[in-house]
């Protein structure tokens, strides 16, 4: 199948933008210009996106400010992708109906997969076959089986592979695992997780089991990931519930759910979501986190940011925060091309995904279900 042609800006379109006043038409400039800190890599990579599910403008950002980058097709899935052609520097890029054709026709270095949850894996292992590196949506596998054939997909030599989550990099949180790491709070042996969300409108794919997978799934993920890097503990067993109530419009999608996670040293962590944020809150999600050790205690709230309580010390303590020297797709570019570190390993992404699907088992049978390593 040959790409859809490629569409350009109307005449309004580029009249409305040379009318803007200076100072936006300068920030707008500066949007698009490369960040002194990104390196560069020295060569052409050529960037291919399969769907714009979730979190694709961590890759498709990137590839507009990079001079060594190219988006060089895209395969549509569920949401459009005539907004993002209109930006300057996707206007040639080749649109094609589906990953197949796009797959059989171009080559690229590096593809986003940001697709329905219930194609993903089919495609990363898809894009490994011809050598190429990933960064995929999460969760990279809805299943344990495919869990395994992703696994085996990516760990041919030199081929690089991410998640895209997110959550590691913001300044809070990455603070919170740097403290950790640094003693901060002693032994880890107690978290508590916590994402509430407004329902708002979904996509029709939201309300199938067979795309969607469950919440635990879809959102559980970011938690789960945060609190095994955070911790740096690996999760033995779960014991999981997720529930449809009061919601028939939406299917089977869980709006409320529960969890309970024995870490591998002895510890416990707690994990509770839903979809009950009123649509009237002042934002769309509710995220907190506590960490408790042997020496102290981290928590963090969206609303207020993270505090910090030091053991023999009455004041909570609002901690100075740090940031990742380069944002996640940067990161990963730079691992490979220049044989930087990532805070993202695949080894983790493997275990989180490997502990939602024991959680996602243990809902179906109602029992405690070990994490298979």
């Amino acid at each position: 199948m040959r790409p859809l042609a490629h569409q350009t800006l109307s005449r309004r379109a580029a009249l409305g933008a040379a009318l803007l006043p200076a100072a936006d038409l300068l920030a707008q400039q500066r949007s698009n210009e490369m960040p002194p800190e990104w390196p560069r890599f020295g060569r052409k990579i050529r960037v291919g996106m399969v769907g714009l599910e979730g979190h694709p403008g961590l890759v498709y950002d990137v590839v507009a400010r990079h001079p060594d980058l190219e988006l060089v097709a895209i395969a549509r899935d569920t949401v459009p992708v005539d907004g993002l052609r209109r930006r300057p520097k996707f206007r040639d890029t080749a649109v094609y109906d589906d990953y197949q054709s796009m797959f059989a026709k171009e080559q690229f270095d590096v593809v986003g997969v940001c697709n329905t949850n219930g194609h993903r894996a089919e495609v990363i292992v898809e894009a490994a076959k011809r050598g190429w590196h990933i960064a995929a949506e999460k969760p990279v596998a809805m299943s344990q089986k495919e869990l395994d054939s992703v696994r085996r997909a990516v760990s041919r030599p030199g081929l690089g592979f991410t998640s895209l989550l997110p959550m590691r990099y913001e300044p809070a949180l990455y603070t919170m695992g740097m403290m950790v790491r640094e003693g901060a709070v002693g032994e880890v042996l107690m978290m508590n997780g916590q994402k509430s969300y407004q329902l708002g409108s979904r996509a029709e794919w939201f309300k199938d089991p067979k795309l969607y997978g469950s919440t635990m799934l879809w959102i559980g993920v970011h938690q789960l990931d945060l609190m095994h890097w955070i911790s740096t503990k690996r999760f033995a067993s779960v014991y999981s519930y997720e529930q449809n109530v009061g919601a028939p419009e939406f299917g089977s999608m869980e709006n409320v759910t529960g969890a309970v996670l024995h870490l591998e040293n002895g510890g416990v962590a707690t994990l509770n979501m839903d979809y009950l944020r009123p649509n009237a809150a002042g934002s769309h999600g509710d995220d907190r986190l506590r960490v408790a050790g042997t020496k102290g205690i981290l928590e963090y709230r969206y609303a207020d940011g993270l505090s910090y309580l030091q053991e023999g010390r009455k004041e909570v303590q609002r901690p100075e925060l740090r940031k990742p020297k380069l944002p996640l797709f940067v990161e990963f570019l730079s691992s490979i091309y220049l044989g930087g570190s990532t805070l993202i390993q695949p080894n983790e992404i493997f275990h989180v995904v490997s502990t939602l699907n024991a959680a996602r088992t243990s809902d179906e049978k109602a029992i405690r279900v070990d994490v298979r390593s």
